[in-house]
């Protein structure tokens, strides 16, 4: 298992929440990006981190498809 960082950013850019889970891949990790846009409402998008290093971002739009 990967522990990800994921930063809920409401279209103004602020962060007014992060999760931190556990993953064992990047596609269970865009999952649970999907899953937070879900249920915080007001996140426009979500930025995925693993350590340091940003691998990619879900927007609102990505996960409604």
């Amino acid at each position: 298992m990967q522990v990800f960082t994921f930063f809920c950013v409401q279209p103004d850019g602020s962060v007014p929440r992060f999760d931190v889970t556990p993953c064992p891949d990047d596609t269970a990790a865009r999952r649970r990006a999907e899953e937070l846009i879900g249920v915080h409402r007001g996140c426009d998008l979500v930025e995925v981190w693993r350590g340091a290093t940003r691998l990619f971002d879900v927007s609102a739009r990505q996960a409604a498809a």
